[in-house]
């Protein structure tokens, strides 16, 4: 019996050439306007609107196996390629642009206190204190802002950065569904080099996520990364607190007070939380799974 295994039977170039085409992009448009993401021959052709039927047939057979698939009833539908294609289309990645300039927040920095700004250019978020310079920079698609006033934008980008923190931590990547691979690293440098005096952080720990697959890589601060851990989510739920309606900036670990570097050989980590009058404490390993709970 064969090892099952996943192999690459299309050169990504060749799968991208195929929606080099203004009717094949209709094709796949339609179907995903149509009920059930369905549709038959004709009633695809009347969408898409072309007279020519084998001229269509053409067109729609060069998407069939690969972002099409054909039913045993003779309709056609998206297969999962199809579906992200079009909701990387719908996310606004390949067609919409946005930007909206520093707009101040009402939460303070937690690292200084200090006034903080939300920014939207080039499909990145940027938050930044104007004080002490600690920043957060996240790519977002522009369909994600597209549905809601420029005055939510800064908690819909909250929400979108806690689902892909979500998602790093299960493994996964979110640009290519790569398996993702975390590491704690201990985080030597200075909020902002040009301040008199620097605040430097000394030995600041934060997670490291690369992807296997694209290499790509992403980075977070231990709280915002333990954040949806069932320890953390159960330690606000017992103080009254939903933590997902907590902004990420008061569960981020932002100096050393609130996330420490244990050791070094193998690295160790902690990062703490805390509600009223407690303290929830997670010790982590060089891979950031947690291995130790603590509320004191």
């Amino acid at each position: 019996m064969s090892e099952p295994r996943i192999v690459e039977d299309v050169d990504p170039d060749e799968a991208f050439a195929l929606l080099g085409n203004e009717t094949r992009l209709d094709i796949v448009r339609s179907l995903w306007e149509a009920d059930g993401h369905e549709a038959t021959f004709s009633a695809l052709r009347e969408a898409v609107g072309m007279r020519d039927s084998g001229q269509f047939n053409y067109h729609l057979g060069k998407l069939v196996d690969r972002f099409v698939e054909q039913s045993d009833s003779d309709t056609y539908r998206l297969t999962l390629a199809g579906q992200r294609v079009y909701g990387a289309v719908l996310a606004g990645l390949y067609t919409q642009e946005g930007s909206v300039e520093d707009r101040r927040l009402e939460e303070p920095c937690g690292a200084c206190g200090g006034d903080r700004t939300f920014a939207y250019d080039g499909q990145r978020v940027d938050v930044s204190c104007v004080d002490c310079g600690l920043g957060t920079f996240v790519p977002v698609p522009p369909g994600v802002f597209s549905d809601y006033p420029v005055a939510e934008w800064p908690s819909v980008a909250d929400r979108y950065v806690r689902g892909t923190l979500r998602r790093l931590g299960d493994g996964f990547c979110p640009f290519c569904e790569g398996r993702v691979a975390a590491a704690v690293e201990p985080e030597i440098g200075t909020r902002d080099p040009d301040a008199d005096p620097p605040p430097a952080y000394e030995a600041f720990p934060s997670v490291r996520y690369e992807c296997q697959r694209c290499t790509e890589r992403f980075s977070a601060d231990l709280g915002s990364a333990l954040a949806a851990h069932p320890a953390v989510v159960s330690f606000y739920h017992d103080h009254g607190v939903d933590v997902r309606e907590v902004p990420l900036t008061r569960v981020q670990a932002v100096d050393e007070a609130e996330a420490w570097v244990r050791e070094r050989d193998p690295v160790e980590a902690a990062v703490s939380y805390g509600a009223g009058d407690e303290r929830l404490t997670l010790v982590v390993d060089a891979t950031a799974t947690v291995t130790e709970t603590r509320r004191e």
